[in-house]
């Protein structure tokens, strides 16, 4: 481990980029939370998702969206040898395997309260998100909070489509 200049241990293994735990509630599913994993990615250069490999919602959606990325994905599964401990050593086991952690609550998931203090008592930067569960599966987005403009770059001309062509193929 090597430390950047905020003073937080950076994983040399990864090429100095950050391997993403992704925790969340089995009831957001919807677009938003993919959103919101992009977000983090780019923002934080994001080399490898690590996740759980059983749930819905959150996890889900992470799950999915290396795989129509391309973004490598770390799978820690449920051990029954710890009985009914399993949900709390897997949730160990991902943050363990991670630098960074987002977490995306329903507002009453015990699970995710219960990993972000894990992730707060290993000092292990993360963001928050609190959403409300959605009644639709696709199309939600977030609340607009202002109203849309239009402006000269938004105008395009069905038209210009052949132009356009013949300039792409050097005609």
């Amino acid at each position: 481990m090597k430390r950047n200049g905020h003073g937080k241990k950076v994983n040399m293994r990864s090429g100095g980029k950050i391997r993403l735990s992704v925790h969340g509630s089995r009831t957001l599913g919807d677009e938003r939370i993919k959103i919101l994993l992009l977000e983090a990615i780019d923002k934080y250069n994001v080399k490898r998702i690590v996740t759980h490999a059983e749930p819905e919602g959150v996890c889900k959606v992470a799950r999915v969206l290396c795989k129509d990325e391309a973004i490598a994905l770390t799978l820690h599964f449920l051990n029954f040898k710890y009985r009914g401990g399993a949900f709390e050593h897997r949730s160990k086991d991902v943050l363990n395997d991670s630098d960074r952690a987002i977490f995306i609550h329903d507002g009453k998931s015990k699970g995710t309260i219960n990993e972000k203090k894990l992730a707060e008592k290993k000092n292990i930067p993360f963001d928050f998100y609190v959403l409300e569960p959605s009644e639709h599966k696709q199309s939600v987005g977030f609340d607009i909070d202002s109203e849309w403009d239009w402006n000269k770059d938004d105008d395009f001309n069905v038209d210009q489509i052949d132009d356009l062509l013949d300039e792409i193929k050097g005609v």
